[in-house]
């Protein structure tokens, strides 16, 4: 169950996942539950302290049935806050119990000394939201200042239990610029395998005019890939997703490959699409990219190999494309990027194209293994 890297030297990453898994296989993120006890300013999903929470029984005789039938051998588990649900850990050993490797993206704001010693028995490992290294940076962005020492000290007791794996930086205007070089130098000394920045997006609370004036310029974004790149090395992989591109071709598309389960069952091919379909410029319904729903449906996975989003659409299908000398190795992009930037699946990734002209950049983290 080795994960497939999707960070190439050849090619702008251009994907917002890290890594993927080998054909026929698939990873799986799973929205365990909606409500989230902080209320950051970036967050797609515009969590707020209610919604609702995936059934402990219903995710162990329909959910996990259903992901197994569809050659699911990944999930990171994510939210609003996974740790505010109260059956985390039991449904964790429920997926445990079939082999899957199981990742958490979590704040770190709620977790305790006996839940994290049971997942390192689990063999569970932990990807950690760290958007800044300040109280009056990270804590003000995630809406909860005493935020910052909360995960700084769970990151740190995480990495004494020996499940730590990343943490999650989305560069905003509320950090200084120094912050991202402290945050680097604090992942190697707890043992990260990796440090992933990503530009902070325009969807959820992401899109409202106070979080606009957080998002960092592409200057800026380079002088941050500046920062923080001497931090990378053999032991600590230091991830650039969607920075500004200017000369190379674009990485290809996991739709499919990699998919996302909603709190009230809905299955979707990526869920980048589907929020990006959500947006008020966006062309498609989100139904678009929707196979089915959990609690509703029995075939989900005949419906996930029917949809074949890559013969259903076709991405880099137009004549900038289609004339582009870059074309050959090229991947064409993020069509989650396009149809948030008001376009239909087809058009070029103008946020990362070095042909066309730069367009501001769309979409946030999920936040992944």
């Amino acid at each position: 169950m080795t994960a497939r890297s999707l960070i190439t030297n050849e090619q702008a990453t251009s994907c917002y996942f890290r890594t993927t898994v080998e054909h026929p296989y698939r990873k799986a993120l799973i929205q365990i539950c909606e409500p989230c006890n902080e209320s950051c300013k970036h967050c797609f999903v515009s969590a707020t302290k209610r919604g609702d929470y995936m059934d402990w029984d219903a995710v162990r005789d329909q959910l996990i049935p259903q992901l197994i039938a569809a050659r699911v051998n990944r999930i990171t588990i994510t939210g609003g806050e996974p740790f505010m649900h109260p059956d985390l850990i039991p449904i964790i050993d429920d997926f445990r119990e079939t082999g899957m490797s199981v990742g958490v993206c979590t704040n770190a704001t709620m977790v305790t000394d006996e839940q994290i010693a049971t997942l390192a028995e689990l063999d569970v490992h932990m990807n950690v939201s760290l958007d800044g290294f300040s109280a009056d940076s990270h804590g003000v962005f995630r809406g909860r200042p005493e935020g910052f020492a909360e995960t700084v000290d769970a990151v740190e007791r995480f990495a004494k239990a020996g499940i730590l794996q990343g943490l999650l930086c989305t560069p905003n205007n509320l950090a200084e610029d120094e912050e991202y070089g402290h945050l680097c130098e604090f992942a190697r000394q707890q043992g990260a395998k990796y440090v992933l920045l990503n530009p902070l997006g325009e969807m959820g609370r992401g899109a409202s005019k106070s979080s606009q004036r957080l998002r960092r310029p592409d200057d800026h974004m380079r002088h941050i890939h500046g920062l923080t790149m001497p931090f990378g090395d053999d032991d600590l992989d230091v991830v650039h997703i969607r920075f500004p591109n200017d000369d190379k071709p674009l990485a290809g598309c996991e739709a499919g490959t990699i998919i996302y389960v909603f709190t009230k069952g809905e299955v979707t091919v990526c869920p980048y699409l589907v929020f990006a379909a959500r947006t008020r410029v966006s062309q498609h319904p989100d139904t678009d990219f929707i196979v089915g729903n959990v609690w509703q449906h029995d075939d989900i996975a005949e419906r996930l190999d029917a949809y074949d989003f890559h013969n259903r659409w076709k991405v880099g299908d137009n004549p900038t494309c289609g004339g582009c000398s870059l074309s050959d190795g090229c991947g064409k992009g993020c069509p989650a990027a396009v149809v948030a930037s008001g376009q239909r699946i087809g058009a070029v990734d103008t946020e990362l194209c070095p042909v066309v002209p730069r367009q501001t950049r769309m979409l946030p983290v999920v936040g992944v293994s």
